[in-house]
């Protein structure tokens, strides 16, 4: 059992693994971390309930589609795309990565298969709004830009939170764009912000933690969030999920787990956040 809840027929919650990291810029190691999630979820180790008492084993039900191991970026687009596909039918899906550049793909089948228009809530140390990186257009530093400039999302509808480590061009595109960021120094302004949209596609990058709290990460960035600040912006923001992803944790650096059960924490309060509006999409 993963996340303190049971599988079941009728799964309202579908896990598929991209093992994917081809476009890490520093560290690679990002594509053993499906599985190494899935074991820091263990029901030895955790309960099957929130910090505010939703009991998560009454309300979801899990149907693990397993992992994919794609050998070209092409080829991770077309089988997210399948997958998403072939499974959807008004479940939440959770995407475990993998790079960030995986994040391109999976909006991009999710925006293709429900025909919804949302919002994406961006967790991350960094903007990843290059132009391109390393001469690669879907780098794990260009998803958002390649998102906005795709139309899957428009910029207005993106929130970036945890922000740190940007370059003036990524801000020129984020303010010529309308993409709203709130950078790991401000995070007090998270509660003033004007969402735009009620539903919403989130995405955590682990480096958006300080390296303190998760040192399993490809690109390591001090002056981060704590997992406290990070679960208290989860509980802050109020709009439904449609799906959401884990990415950039590294196994081969994590520090006594530390990293994976930060990632564990993530899943279980978001599960709980979205337990909270789960009759929209049944």
């Amino acid at each position: 059992m993963l996340f303190g809840i049971p599988q079941g027929e009728n799964a309202n919650l579908l896990i598929l693994g991209i093992s994917w990291d081809v476009s890490s810029s520093y560290r690679r190691g990002a594509a053993e971390a499906p599985s190494y999630i899935r074991k820091a979820t263990s029901e030895a180790l955790y309960n099957s309930f929130t910090e505010n008492l939703v009991n998560l084993s009454e309300i979801w039900r899990y149907r693990d589609l397993g992992d994919l191991t794609p050998s070209s970026f092409k080829e991770l687009k077309n089988e997210v795309l399948h997958v998403v596909r072939e499974n959807f039918e008004n479940q939440v899906f959770l995407f475990l990565g993998g790079d960030h550049s995986i994040t391109y793909a999976t909006v991009k089948a999710i925006r293709e298969v429900t025909g919804k228009k949302f919002g994406l809530v961006y967790f991350d140390a960094h903007p990843d709004l290059y132009a391109e990186y390393d001469g690669d257009l879907y780098s794990h530093a260009c998803p958002v830009r390649r998102i906005v400039e795709d139309g899957l999302i428009p910029g207005d509808w993106v929130l970036q939170i945890g922000i740190r480590a940007p370059t003036p061009q990524q801000i020129e595109f984020a303010d010529e764009h309308g993409i709203t960021i709130i950078p790991a120094r401000e995070m007090h302004r998270l509660s003033e912000v004007d969402v735009p949209f009620d539903t919403a596609y989130f995405s955590f990058d682990m480096d958006v933690l300080d390296p303190a709290f998760a040192p399993g990460v490809g690109n390591p960035e001090p002056g981060g969030l704590s997992v406290r600040e990070l679960i208290d912006s989860i509980h802050t923001l109020s709009t439904k999920i449609l799906a959401f992803d884990i990415v950039e944790l590294n196994p081969r650096y994590d520090v006594s787990g530390i990293t994976g059960f930060a990632a564990a924490k993530i899943i279980r309060e978001m599960l709980g956040l979205a337990s909270l509006t789960l009759k929209t999409f049944k």
